[in-house]
């Protein structure tokens, strides 16, 4: 399930984050699954050795410019998030959270939910999608001198690819989710160097990708990546994405979610 949050500051106040709010963010929607989902925070969903978590999140959209200052972003007005998951009680709990707490927090800013939208992604076997969100892929390895280093694929990279396409296969058989063509392909579409982000996560700078691209394959598969995200590091704000060519948007105002409560 995909939904689309639209928040306003208290009183019209300005929001100020930080540049890098991944974390801060990450911590919002942790604190709104806590009450329905305590544990999911230690223990995520399991697959073989590796503990997936299987929801993610896009960068901050405000409705209005934004300037930066001191590595602050500032800005008035509504803005959107958009939150993902494969596993609808997720979804359920950040929406009842929401529902119930009225005003949330991130850092020292207060805000409502006005209003959140449902979308429904129609899945063709090909399709077109953007990031709302970095996509990453790498891989870690031990240096001789006992430090560690990682390497961030290009999408053009056969890594890239192969490193998407196992991670979504391996979130598939944690959720027991059967393919029936087990054939998956990712291709980008119009990226350029400018597409590269580098974003910081707890002082560690991850390299990620956005723009366009073009994915190809069992149905099931590619729902699951526009509700779980691609590549690594989804839970921490990265690989979010969403259908240009067909998807359907269900707008319902908070005040309708306050009266279902």
């Amino acid at each position: 399930m995909v939904i689309k949050l639209v928040f306003g500051a208290l009183e019209g106040d300005k929001i100020d984050l930080p540049v890098h709010y991944n974390r801060p963010l990450q911590g919002l929607f942790y604190y709104l699954m806590s009450d329905t989902v305590p544990k999911y925070h230690d223990l995520g969903t399991r697959s073989e050795d590796k503990k997936l978590k299987l929801f993610t999140f896009s960068r901050i959209y405000p409705y209005n410019s934004f300037k930066v200052e001191n590595r602050r972003m500032i800005f008035k007005g509504l803005f959107n998030i958009y939150f993902a998951s494969p596993i609808d009680k997720l979804v359920e709990a950040v929406l009842h959270s929401l529902n119930e707490q009225k005003v949330v927090r991130i850092e020292k800013n207060y805000f409502t939910l006005r209003k959140y939208e449902v979308i429904q992604n129609e899945v063709d076997e090909e399709m077109l999608v953007k990031t709302l969100s970095p996509i990453t892929a790498y891989s870690t390895i031990v240096l001789p001198n006992g430090n560690r280093y990682t390497h961030y694929f290009s999408p053009y990279s056969s890594d890239f690819k192969k490193l998407i396409e196992e991670n979504l296969k391996r979130k598939a058989s944690a959720l027991g989710i059967v393919i029936k063509n087990n054939n998956f392909y990712i291709e980008p579409y119009g990226i350029t160097e400018k597409n590269e982000k580098l974003l910081f996560y707890k002082d560690i700078i991850i390299k990620g990708w956005t723009g366009y691209f073009i994915l190809k394959g069992d149905t099931q598969l590619l729902k699951l990546a526009l509700n779980s995200g691609l590549g690594a590091k989804n839970a921490q704000g990265f690989g979010m994405i969403l259908s240009v060519e067909k998807n359907s948007i269900r707008e319902r105002s908070f005040l309708e979610l306050a009266e279902e409560g």
